[in-house]
Order: structure tokens, then sequence, then C-alpha cells
């Protein structure tokens, strides 16, 4: 997000350090409200003006910063502010008491400014992506309940080859994107009890709806799977990596060139986690459009 398009309040007890915050941050172009007086006032304005994110101190007169955070989480509303407290006091039991009412981040007074203003833009940053993730779920939810509600109908007009003895040639697609991007895993060789499995399988479903998935894998894929399973990016990456070693390592070798073809064979070396992923989800689209087609 750039510094033009957030809009910040700042409520700061300390004239001095709000006008000091306030001038540095319209230095570069950011939108500055400031909320003067007491806090009633300082929650006011950010139920009025809907700042993109709020510095808020913790010792305010009238209501301080637990009860201006009590009020903006009993409201339930969807489009809350970032909230980044700061405080002189150091105390563990207020920073504590001030993330569990909704803070996202809590600094340490004296606070420069410049670390301050590097520190909003990547708290709104995140902010942006976490919301790009539940967007795409929605419209993956959403999705997945189209596709359920054709199964039927696609699996009757699915055209399968059999061969002499009765058995489909190669895997056969259900037209069930959930199940087929299981079945195709275990054949894979990708164990179903370790994590990287549900990772991967998670992934390639996102990608399938979403394009842009794979484009910006680091931004957008590892974060959404991450949230979804309450753990970190990094964790997501080297699970996924480690589950295609265990493939590479332990699966059926025919199978693996059945699947990724001439592109990447188990005796080429493993793909990376992208490699990985985009071919099969391209090939579960290119197998679902010839169906439609068909």
């Amino acid at each position: 997000m750039e510094e033009s398009q957030l809009r910040v309040i700042i409520a700061d007890n300390n004239v001095q350090d709000r006008e000091s915050k306030a001038k540095a941050m319209e230095d570069m172009g950011i939108d500055v409200i400031l909320a003067t007086g007491d806090g009633r006032k300082a929650l006011d304005a950010i139920q009025k003006k809907k700042p993109d994110i709020v510095v808020l101190d913790m010792i305010l007169p009238g209501i301080d910063g637990i009860g201006i955070l009590e009020e903006i989480s009993c409201r339930n509303t969807k489009a809350k502010p970032v909230i980044i407290i700061e405080t002189a006091l150091r105390m563990s039991n207020l920073v504590e008491e001030a993330l569990r009412y909704g803070a996202d981040y809590y600094m340490m007074k004296p606070i420069s400014n410049r670390m301050l203003i590097k520190r909003m833009k990547q708290m709104a940053e995140r902010r942006e992506i976490m919301q790009k993730a539940e967007e795409q779920n929605a419209a993956m939810d959403k999705s997945r309940e189209v596709l359920r509600l054709n199964k039927q109908q696609m699996q009757k007009d699915e055209l399968l080859t059999v061969n002499a003895t009765g058995m489909r040639n190669g895997y056969s697609y259900s037209g069930d994107l959930e199940m087929d991007v299981t079945n195709i895993l275990l054949e894979i060789g990708i164990p179903a009890h370790i994590k990287g499995y549900q990772y991967i399988r998670e992934g390639i479903i996102m990608s399938f709806y979403d394009r842009n998935m794979l484009h910006y894998i680091t931004k957008y894929l590892y974060p959404a799977i991450a949230k979804k399973y309450k753990t970190t990016s990094s964790s997501v990456e080297r699970t996924i990596r480690h589950a295609i070693e265990v493939a590479w390592r332990r699966g059926n070798l025919e199978t693996l060139e059945e699947v990724f073809g001439n592109t990447i064979c188990a005796g080429k070396g493993k793909p990376t986690n992208s490699e990985f992923m985009a071919l099969l989800t391209d090939k579960l689209r290119l197998e679902y459009r010839t169906k439609v087609v068909s």
C-alpha cells in the first residue's frame, strides 16, 4: 500500500510527540488526523473517519487505550483499522491485554518517526495480504459449491478410455476437484498423514481458482495456507519442500513420469515448490477444460 493511500489517526497524549509524528507522516504524503483531547474524542474520530491505521497512546485522559480497544472490538465491524499501540510503561501485562483486545503491534516510547512509519507500512501491507487471502478463500468456497452441484453432470459426460480388461488407462478424473487432487497426490506418493500433503492439496485447489496465487506464491499463496492452518509462511514453504522430497525418494518412478511427463521426471531431479504445484494445477485445468469442451 502506498503512503498516499494511508489515512492515519494519531491519538497521543504528548502534544510535541503528536505534532512531530504528524509532520513526518504528512511530509511523506500520508493523510493524518490528529485526535486531540481525551480518549473519547479519539474514539469518535476512529468511528467517523474510518482510518487505515491508528497510532494509539495507552495513557489518555477519559478513556485510556485499553478502553478504546474494548469499544472497537465490541462493535465487531469488518473494516477495523490496524492499531499500533505506544506506551512508556514497561508492563508486560498491559501489553498482553492490549493485544488480546485487538491491537496489532506495540512500540515502547520513545519512538523514532522513521521507525514508526516503517512499522505502519509493514502492518498495512500485511493487512492487505490477509484481506486478499480471505477474499480468495471466499471465492474458492463459492466455486467449490458450484463444482459440487455440477458434479453429477460432469461425471455423466465424462469420456473414459477403457482397455480390454475393463480398466481405465491412466488416472481418470472424477469431476470433483478435491477428490481428484487427493487421488493424484496419493498416486504420486505423498503420504496423507504428513502436513505437506495438506498444504500442497490446499495450495493446488486455491491456485486452480486463482491463477495469481502461483504468480505470487510467497506473497499470497503461502500466507493464505498459513492463515488457514494457523502457522507461518516459512513453515508452509519448508513443509511443502519436504513433502516433494518424500515423493521423489519413495514415490513410484513410472507414476511420477506419467503425471509430470517430459517436463519434469524423477530422473531429472526434484521440481521446485512452485513448479510442482503449477504443473499439477495446469494439468487439472486442462483436464477439466477438455471435459467441458467434450
